[in-house]
């Protein structure tokens, strides 16, 4: 009941963060540009920053109840939300909660309305905060997720240099407002790209134009570097996983070759490391499962693994607990086409669950198939169960992936389970004296 109210709370923050980061778009999109046009807030642009003024003091409101959703496993996890959040964001929430755009519009005095307009704009960086919590919930690989903030954050950028640029060359965009938008953003563009096809260039008697087109391009710069740098790691990143697993296929191939492994003994292990990679990417369960604590890797199992061991008959009615437990020793192995899983006449430890192929069951020569086992069949258990010697000969048809259970591991869970220990000794007896007559 915690957990899903904790969840509940995170939910609400993550979409509410998004409504904010939305409005805090919309302002800093619309002040500055209603700074350069001189126009008064009225009709539609005077409700909504209305509005959006409403929200962010209701904002306020919010952050002081609601901790951010890793409040719990930060530094500050002792102290209250109401606490951390007087020590960072609350002077910035504050004073963006004023619309000075609305007190201060005097349609001349601009540097005035332009300082304290500029307080209202800086909600945006709000955003910047939000970038690690919707890194976490957005499916997304995290260097796309950064790219994206930073493509946002540079289409503001040019915006704010495009207004700039308006104001400095002192253009009137009253009658042809849209259209002298349009050109001064055409210009932040090509400066900031540095392409400067030169048709828009500063007027070099006026060294404040000539100042702020060489800051234009030094960004410019800047961004494109970012960019490249950021892309080429994002690009690394996505192929890192596919080139370890070539590395470790050349590794392989070199041994085999050095110790003049025969042919189709070699094309067997490339098949093999084919199949590894067309259904896994190269990831080995057990591996990344043994750096994970304890409780996770119960967790990881249960997922993993419940659909498989809940088709076995002798744990259908078994305890939770006990499910759990044995959930946790199963083990991932897989074999190839043609592989005797277990072998007729053999003492066997494990029995076997096939989570995907299928498996023959072999007469005693190995001529006759009995039967075929496939996904969600499991075998072997009379053997775990009894040590009795194998009663068949298991052969994988394709490639399967099984999941196996030693002896050692289910007697040490079952151990704590004596009225279930009892009941799978007698499934298990009964169902060898079935397969005997």
């Amino acid at each position: 009941m915690v957990h899903t109210e904790h969840k509940n709370k995170d939910s609400f923050i993550f979409y509410w963060d998004i409504w904010i980061a939305l409005l805090a778009t919309y302002l800093a999109i619309e002040v500055p540009y209603g700074l350069i046009v001189h126009y008064r807030p009225e009709g539609v642009i005077l409700f909504m920053n209305l509005f959006v003024t409403c929200v962010f003091v209701a904002d306020i409101f919010v952050r002081f109840r609601q901790p951010s959703p890793h409040h719990a496993h930060s530094q500050h996890a002792h102290k209250s939300p109401a606490q951390v959040y007087l020590q960072g964001w609350f002077i910035l929430d504050v004073l963006s909660a004023i619309p000075f755009e609305l007190l201060l519009w005097n349609g001349g005095n601009f540097g005035l309305c332009l300082v304290f307009c500029l307080l209202r704009v800086l909600k945006i960086f709000r955003v910047s905060s939000f970038q690690s919590t919707w890194e976490h919930r957005i499916t997304l690989n995290h260097g796309i997720v950064r790219l994206l903030f930073f493509f946002y954050f540079l289409g503001l950028f040019m915006h704010w240099i495009a207004c700039g640029w308006i104001h400095i060359r002192m253009e009137d965009v009253s009658a042809h407002m849209l259209h002298t938008y349009i050109l001064a953003l055409y210009w932040c563009t090509t400066t900031v790209t540095t392409i400067g096809y030169g048709d828009i260039t500063p007027d070099k008697n006026k060294s404040i134009e000539v100042v702020y087109t060489m800051f234009a391009q030094l960004m410019g710069a800047g961004a494109f570097g970012y960019i490249i740098g950021n892309i080429a790691t994002l690009l690394t990143n996505i192929d890192i996983v596919k080139t370890r697993h070539r590395e470790r296929v050349d590794r392989v191939d070199n041994y085999m070759k050095s110790k003049k492994i025969p042919k189709k003994l070699q094309e067997r292990v490339h098949h093999y490391y084919n199949y590894i990679w067309s259904t896994r990417k190269g990831y080995d369960d057990a591996e990344i499962l043994s750096e994970l604590p304890a409780s996770f890797r119960y967790e990881f199992a249960l997922f993993l693994n419940k659909s498989v061991i809940e088709k076995v008959p002798m744990f259908k009615d078994a305890d939770p607990s006990l499910l759990k437990e044995i959930l946790y020793y199963l083990k991932p192995c897989i074999f190839a086409p043609g592989d005797a899983i277990c072998s007729f006449g053999e003492i066997g430890d494990e029995m076997y669950f096939i989570n995907k192929g299928s498996v023959e069951v072999l007469s005693k020569d190995g001529h006759h198939v009995y039967a075929t086992i496939k996904e969600g069949g499991f075998f072997g258990e009379i053997a775990l169960l009894l040590k009795q010697p194998r009663n068949a000969t298991i052969r994988a048809v394709g490639y399967c992936d099984l999941y196996s259970l030693d002896k050692e591991s289910f007697d040490r869970v079952i151990s704590d389970y004596p009225e279930f220990e009892k009941h799978i000794q007698q499934m298990a007896k009964e169902r060898l004296e079935k397969q005997q007559s």
